[in-house]
């Protein structure tokens, strides 16, 4: 039986690491893209439901005994506006660590099969999941400001032409958020509406803590010279050049990446094929060893 198991999940290993390399290699649209094409707005899918069924009534329950200092909570609320998040920290942690609860609780099911070692790997796959599930607002912001940053040289060069007619900040915004992306969008909205609403220099500051990236910030230095009437133009036109040699940086990281992901993936796949034709070995040893009464 147990040998049985492991020739299925070594051939199933195999499969998955075929699938990734050639995910990496042919950059083939990844599974989560399927499914927000398939899913119409506004559906809720099956998961969605058997959350609302399942785990928010136990972690209603052990919210009650989460402790989050006030900082956390700040740095949290802060990932979730960006995010536009409905919950809210506490009861996103409720139920990131009920679930990995019912993961751990499920691995006790082993036992009574006679492996015990899939129960061991169950509560460490339950570890790794709430920890997973916490970076993964972090790793979404970083996606949101990577978008940001991605769109800034277009930003400043839109902003040199439009500094040599007028100085009119808002009206800028106003007609750049037409062209946009979506999540610079997004910040752009806020920007405008406090703007309008309040002090122009202290809505820059604003939209600049919001984001936290340097080169933003920078560029929110020098609108903030421009809204005091000093003539920003030379500043803007280094500033450009400054982003597009970071950009162009970034980009030189990224290909960098790319060929040590596809060692780690063949890497992978060398030992999944050498654990498949090690499976058939041992069995033919183990069936000799049992025909000579050993």
């Amino acid at each position: 039986m147990i040998i049985f198991f492991l020739s299925l999940l070594t051939v199933f290993l195999l499969a998955y690491g075929l699938f990734r390399t050639a995910e990496v290699v042919f950059s083939l649209p990844r599974s989560q893209m399927h499914e927000a094409i398939r899913d119409l707005p506004g559906r809720r899918k099956l998961g969605q439901k058997l959350d609302d069924r399942l785990l928010v009534p136990v972690s209603r329950f052990i919210a009650k005994g989460i402790f989050l200092s006030e900082f956390k909570q700040k740095q949290m609320q802060a990932d979730f506006d960006r995010l536009e998040r409905k919950d809210t920290p506490k009861d996103f942690v409720a139920v990131s660590l009920t679930r990995s609860l019912l993961l751990a609780a499920a691995g006790f099911l082993f036992i009574p099969l006679g492996i015990p070692l899939l129960s061991l790997l169950t509560a460490v796959a339950a570890i790794l999941a709430y920890f997973r599930a916490t970076q993964e607002i972090r790793t979404s912001v970083d996606k949101v400001n990577h978008s940001i940053s991605a769109e800034l040289p277009r930003l400043v060069e839109s902003l040199n032409y439009a500094m040599q007619d007028s100085r009119d900040l808002v009206s800028f915004f106003e007609k750049y958020r037409r062209v946009s992306g979506k999540a610079l969008g997004r910040e752009l909205d806020k920007l405008i509406l406090d703007m309008k609403i309040g002090n122009q220099e202290l809505a820059l500051r604003h939209f600049e803590a919001r984001i936290s990236i340097p080169q933003l910030s920078a560029l929110v230095s020098v609108l903030c010279g421009v809204h005091q009437g000093v003539d920003q133009r030379t500043s803007l036109l280094i500033l450009e050049q400054d982003i597009r040699t970071t950009q162009r940086e970034m980009l030189r990281r990224e290909m960098e990446k790319r060929p040590g992901r596809i060692k780690v993936a063949s890497f992978i796949l060398t030992i999944l094929m050498i654990l498949m034709f090690m499976v058939p070995l041992v069995l033919l040893i183990l069936k000799n060893l049992q025909s000579v009464g050993l």
